[in-house]
């Protein structure tokens, strides 16, 4: 009955943007806005991946021994390491803030720029509403300690080749649950990657969000804006995840819950690989050594991957 309910406001909710074109460094782009459709919240894949795209990568735990204070020491070019090397932050200040020349700050009307992805075909810029100007009870408001938009929820591609810049509205799965009122209490979009025509993003919610049916990822036919697969819940919630080869490789913890690192199949979003680590992953990097190195909660653990 639960599941039923669910799938049933999806399916409902409203869409709260509008395509609207904005002007960049004199130049106007062009946007269209899809909204991203789910008929089935829990695991609905595609039944068979491509012919040869099946296999995915395997994990196996080996040694590490850098220790938490170290974490800086990962922050080298052989690693991969997403949007913690040389990505535009927001952050808690504007000692480091910029922006690259092709994204927005804003977008139609209050939609206001979280953070720009590297790691795909083409950066993806996500946005979320205006931070608050009302001062918080320490004296600050949210907008004089962070110009990052809130709940982010709109995903931008911005495809260098496209005159048109395709833009994602997932607010019809963002929407605060029954038993709280506060607006901050939304799902937000964690990571978005481009990949051989696929958007594939994460969105995860506050712990007991949507009765704790959420941390999930989703991928789009961004040629058809067709829904391709969304992962079963309560398998994504870590700042970022990995594609490697025909895997995506992502991690969940909770407090007061068992932590995994996961790998899925990219192409159907099959979970092929639960493994239990100590704490929640929180980063992901793929070394020059080819092991995988994850960043958990106050710990770090590394992968041997075999392809």
């Amino acid at each position: 009955m639960k599941k039923l309910l669910i799938s049933a406001v999806l399916m409902t909710a409203t869409v709260c943007a509008l395509a609207q074109n904005y002007t960049l460094n004199g130049v106007e782009h062009q946007t269209t806005i899809s909204a991203v459709e789910i008929a089935n919240f829990d695991g609905q894949t595609l039944a068979t991946a491509p012919a040869g795209k099946s296999k995915t990568v395997t994990l196996a735990k080996t040694s590490f021994s850098k220790s938490l204070d170290d974490y800086e020491s990962l922050a080298l070019p052989g690693l991969k390491l997403g949007n913690i090397i040389g990505h535009p932050t927001l952050g808690w200040d504007d000692k480091d803030y910029n922006i690259p020349d092709i994204v927005p700050e804003f977008y139609s009307g209050d939609w206001t720029l979280n953070d720009v992805f590297y790691d795909g075909d083409y950066p993806v810029a996500i946005y979320g509403r205006a931070p608050k100007t009302e001062p918080l009870p320490w004296g600050k408001s949210e907008k004089d300690i962070s110009r990052r938009g809130r709940d982010p929820h709109l995903i931008m591609l911005v495809d260098p080749s496209k005159e048109v810049k395709k833009v994602y509205n997932t607010s019809n799965m963002t929407f605060p649950p029954k038993n709280r009122g506060s607006e901050i209490d939304r799902q937000s979009v964690m990571w978005a990657v481009v990949k051989d025509g696929i958007l594939y993003f994460s969105i995860s919610g506050l712990d007991g969000f949507d009765g704790g049916q959420n941390a999930y990822i989703v991928a789009i036919d961004t040629s058809t804006d067709k829904t391709l697969w969304v992962s079963k819940p309560n398998t994504c919630n870590s700042n970022n995840f990995l594609i490697i080869d025909n895997s995506i490789i992502c991690g969940y913890g909770d407090s007061g819950k068992p932590d995994y690192v996961n790998v899925l199949n990219r192409f159907t979003g099959v979970q092929k690989q639960h493994i239990l680590v100590a704490t929640a992953p929180d980063w992901f990097a793929l070394g020059s050594d080819g092991k995988l190195y994850v960043a958990l909660y106050g710990k770090h653990i590394s992968f041997t991957v075999t392809r």
